[in-house]
């Protein structure tokens, strides 16, 4: 899923003009550093009036954008929360211990 969070403003070019637009997209999901989805614009009097991005041909490192920072106890476990995990798994067992079923 992507989220476009903030719409650029439109533009109108020349011929033989060009412009480069920033836009702010939200991921909700990668796999193996390739964003899925497409980006769709219009191109009046054009005999296609949309044009496709395919995202997938977008490769990222996600480090890149990964900087350290600092939080308290109560923000983490917040965060923590409200986090939505991907993989969860159910465990059924009669091991009463953490200890124990740890080692099993």
């Amino acid at each position: 899923d992507l989220k476009l969070v903030e719409k650029p403003s439109p533009i109108i070019l020349a011929p033989h003009d060009f412009a480069n637009i920033k836009a702010n997209v939200k991921v909700a999901s990668t796999e193996n550093g390739i964003i899925f989805g497409n980006i769709v614009y219009d191109v009046s009097g054009a005999a296609s009036d949309r044009n496709c991005v395919v995202l997938n041909d977008i490769h990222i490192d996600i480090m890149d954008y990964i900087v350290p920072a600092a939080c308290s106890d109560n923000e983490f476990r917040q965060m923590w929360a409200e986090f939505e995990w991907e993989n969860k798994v159910t465990v059924n067992t009669s091991i009463a211990d953490l200890s124990t079923y740890m080692a099993h």
